[in-house]
């Protein structure tokens, strides 16, 4: 019998939205014990002290206990800028930080004339493309999109998300921006689309589930929930000027099913966005299968006794991988769906100094000033309503007062484990005295502190690596692929490569690149890869001199080659600097060897072999 099919309907769309409902609040009810977690990292941070043990069980303060110490130790904020500090620096350096490898083909270099790329004459850059070039090509073209915003900022706040709950979150988003295209004619203003990357917090995600069962023969994509709250009639508005094409990124909007809607008391509507492959259930035929889509669900108000939603918005993906970017601390089992962070792993420690430290503070006062009592019966003290304890004060009686100061506790136990809970929360988190600066201990050696701040920092280089070689790497290949799609004519970038500005077309850029971060390393890997260059070119004249004295013309051109050196070590006015003149022939042929000079033929080598190894 064939298999039942229908049209998708208002049905399907309902079943849509309470799909995406049930299923927000299965995983928001999934995680309630890590948001309490994660609301009291956020108290922590903020050095908000807790004061629920000074309140009644009707909420309000008891007057007894406010005079009891309220304090937050700050070692959770010093935690996160000190992570957060190291992990910038480890994953982006102060240099070039990763690389590209393009494909070059044949129809490729036919088809790009690199001299006509170059703006002005004074570059001093080659007039013919190869692979070294169309990767500078990418780079500059990459990097020109990250100087459009504060593209390491935004890495910042998603790894201190990292750092702060276990899971930093960005989604790559191609966003407008107005350039001055400079012409003949004249200066025009366009809107183009560059692509970056947003970042948001886990706290408004719900994650997908990443394991797929082992069991199952069919695999989804995992699909994400963003939750965030919104005016209803910006909402309304962005549907009436919106696209209702889906296969427009900025479109699939519904505005009849907007005005349906119907706003809280302040004007809000709760608004969920699943990105990912959609199965929507249905009751009397194939559940409906929607890989790569993006359903916008909006929830009102109650009205009539009926819950105000709807799916305002529903677009398909144009390019086949998520915009979600995570970067996982560290997660726990094959099971875990939120990983833990090293603010996480210190809360109960930071609890636990930060009520040493109160009692301190409270024992100190206590001993400081302490209770008294006197006798009631004496007349002086019963019109006065007791002694006045203040420095000088004259007693018109000669009855004693009681000092009740053993009841303080033992200032020196609580200062001890105050002590000890700082020392703990150190060596849990990583935070050692010398990642913050502070001298080290009987070594002073410059070696010995490096090694002790290595020995702290392990853990974020594991962080920083992983992050690298996947969310960020992701990332770069991502913003390549929306950069490229979205270019149209020509535009001109700033290369670092070069010193100077590069006029580009799309077509000027390969379609298949790879990417390789290396972070804080990259003027080490540039070290290493000009120390290796000098070393090829210092074998090449060995070997060119024996091809010189066996009768061959000069393979290496010399010129070039110091061109090229100068050029990497960044001089961009190679003229200023250099003068060639064409060495005279006759005597300073050698015989029979046209093209050989006399001398000692290893001597340009051996010039070159010191460039190459004398810096090491």
């Amino acid at each position: 019998m064939p298999e039942r099919k229908r049209k998708v309907d208002k049905r399907d769309f309902d079943g849509i939205a309470e799909h995406v409902l049930d299923t927000f609040h299965k995983r928001k009810t999934a995680r309630k014990d890590k948001e309490e977690h994660w609301d009291d990292i956020d108290r922590q941070v903020g050095m908000k002290p807790s004061v629920e043990f000074k309140k009644t069980p009707d909420g309000r303060i008891d007057t007894d206990k406010q005079w009891m110490a309220e304090v937050e130790l700050p070692l959770q904020a010093q935690a996160l800028e000190v992570h957060n500090a190291d992990i910038r620096r480890l994953m982006f350096g102060d240099g070039r930080w990763y690389a590209a490898h393009s494909e070059v083909t044949d129809e490729y270099l036919r088809n790009v004339d690199f001299s006509a790329l170059i703006a002005g004459d004074e570059n001093e850059v080659p007039s013919k493309i190869n692979q070294d070039n169309a990767d500078k090509l990418v780079e500059g073209f990459l990097n020109d999109c990250f100087r459009q915003y504060d593209h390491i900022g935004h890495w910042d706040r998603i790894n201190a998300e990292s750092v702060r709950y276990g899971m930093g979150v960005g989604r790559a988003r191609l966003q407008e921006k107005n350039v001055y295209i400079h012409e003949a004619k004249g200066t025009r203003k366009e809107r183009v689309k560059t692509p970056v990357i947003v970042p948001g917090s886990i706290r408004n995600v719900y994650l997908d589930d990443p394991m797929p069962s082992m069991q199952s023969a069919t695999v989804f994509g995992p699909s994400h929930i963003a939750e965030e709250w919104f005016k209803l009639e910006d909402i309304q508005t962005a549907a009436k000027k919106g696209s209702p094409n889906p296969d427009d990124p900025d479109g699939g909007w519904m505005p009849a099913n907007v005005r349906q809607l119907e706003a809280d008391k302040n004007g809000f509507v709760q608004v969920l966005e699943m990105e990912g492959d959609l199965v929507a259930p249905r009751k009397t035929v194939r559940d409906l299968k929607i890989p790569g889509v993006i359903v916008t669900v909006a929830k009102g108000s109650t009205s009539g006794g009926k819950v105000s939603r709807a799916v305002i918005r529903l677009r398909f993906r144009k390019k086949p991988y998520s915009s979600y970017i995570l970067a996982p601390y560290h997660f726990e089992s094959a099971t875990d769906i939120y990983p833990t962070g090293p603010l996480e792993k210190g809360r109960p420690i930071q609890m636990m100094a930060t009520d040493a430290l109160n009692r301190l503070l409270d024992s100190a006062m206590l001993k400081n000033a302490p209770p008294i009592g006197w006798d009631r019966t004496d007349s002086y003290f019963a019109a006065e309503g007791g002694p006045n304890i203040v420095p000088y004060a004259k007693w018109g009686t000669t009855d004693p007062v009681q000092v009740y100061d053993e009841i303080g506790g033992d200032p020196a136990a609580l200062a001890s484990a105050l002590s000890l809970g700082v020392s703990l929360y150190g060596d849990l988190v990583g935070v050692l005295p010398a990642r913050v600066g502070a001298q080290t201990v009987s070594h002073t050696t410059a070696f010995a502190k490096d090694a002790e701040i290595q020995r702290g920092a392990s853990r974020t280089v594991d962080y920083v690596n992983a992050t690298g070689r996947d969310g960020l790497t992701r990332w770069l290949y991502m913003a390549y692929d929306m950069a490229r799609d979205e270019m149209k004519g020509e535009m001109s970038v700033y290369s670092e490569s070069y010193g100077g500005f590069i006029n580009l077309t799309k077509d000027a850029l390969p379609e298949n690149v790879v990417f390789e971060w290396f972070g804080a390393s990259g003027p080490t890997e540039e070290r290493e890869k000009q120390q290796s260059r000098l070393a090829a070119l210092q074998l090449a004249l060995q070997m060119d001199q024996i091809s010189i004295q066996l009768g061959n013309q000069p393979t290496i051109d010399i010129k070039s080659a110091i061109e090229q050196v100068l050029r990497e070590g960044k001089w961009t006015d190679v003229d200023a600097i250099t003068s060639f003149e064409e060495l005279p022939t006759g005597d300073q042929a050698a015989p029979d060897v046209p093209g050989a000079i006399e001398g000692d033929a290893g001597t340009i080598s051996t010039a070159l072999q010191g460039l190459a190894f004398g810096n090491r």
